[in-house]
């Protein structure tokens, strides 16, 4: 919530310094494109069944804990100038990471009720994200070389995951103990809108060439299709901040 409330109050500065920036001709087409991170504390754990070596009346299961953390940012914008500052246009960002999942599963006894065995390992995951955000913004031009942009808009983002659904494991006679062999997964992706809001400043060397950094801020919820009959409910998006080149025509 607190950084809602500051790219809040950043757009609002920006549109609110319209009247005394200097009234040089903004172009008519901006263009982005920047590489950065994702900054993002998304992770998640999900519950499931373990297929048993045994028929084993106990039943047995798994926990996996997911982590989503900074990663790698492109992104990609086009705004359309309409009026004075004011343009419209649309974004586009792609965000990967990849990490280790942690397993932990309860498997039974197969000869003694409720002397569960701890099984624990991991396995690589990825998490892909890519956003379509539709934009307003408005452009304040600062003397002749800097320019400071205010956006805010809805945003569709989906989502790419690996999902654990199984564990496999090993035991031997007498049993006391079960390990880790490995873990069935199963690529799950979904979609679903949210938002998005942040600021743009530039730097421009000449009339149409330029550099710029952002900052923005996207954010949905999306529910994944995980296995049969079972889904999970994830978060999407984060604090996206990157640099690169600055067109307008």
């Amino acid at each position: 919530m607190p950084t809602r409330r500051a790219l809040a109050a950043f757009i609002l500065l920006v549109a609110g310094a319209a009247p005394a920036a200097a009234q040089t001709s903004p172009g008519r087409l901006w263009v982005g494109v920047s590489g950065g991170v994702q900054g993002t504390s998304n992770g998640f754990a999900d519950a499931f069944d373990v297929t048993s070596q045994f028929a084993d009346p106990e039943p047995a299961t798994g926990t996996a804990d997911y982590p989503v953390k900074t990663g790698a940012l492109v992104d990609g914008r086009v705004h359309v100038r309409l009026w004075k500052g004011l343009a419209a246009g649309v974004a586009f960002t792609h965000y990967a990471h990849r990490g280790d999942a942690s397993i932990t599963a309860r498997v039974p006894h197969p000869f003694q009720f409720t002397q569960f065995r701890t099984v624990e390992g991991s396995t690589s995951t990825r998490r892909g994200e890519n956003g379509t955000h539709v934009q307003v913004a408005y452009m304040v031009p600062i003397g002749e070389r800097l320019r400071l942009t205010g956006f805010a808009g809805p945003s569709w983002l989906s989502v790419e995951q690996t999902f654990v659904t199984d564990v496999q494991y090993s035991q031997t006679f007498p049993f006391d103990t079960a390990a880790f062999s490995s873990a069935t997964t199963r690529r799950s992706s979904a979609r679903a809108a949210g938002f998005n809001a942040g600021a743009d400043v530039a730097w421009m060397f000449t009339r149409r060439v330029g550099v710029g950094g952002l900052v923005q801020y996207s954010a949905a919820q999306i529910k994944e299709d995980v296995a049969a009959n079972r889904t999970i409910t994830v978060d999407a998006g984060g604090i996206q901040t990157a640099v690169g080149v600055r067109l307008i025509f």
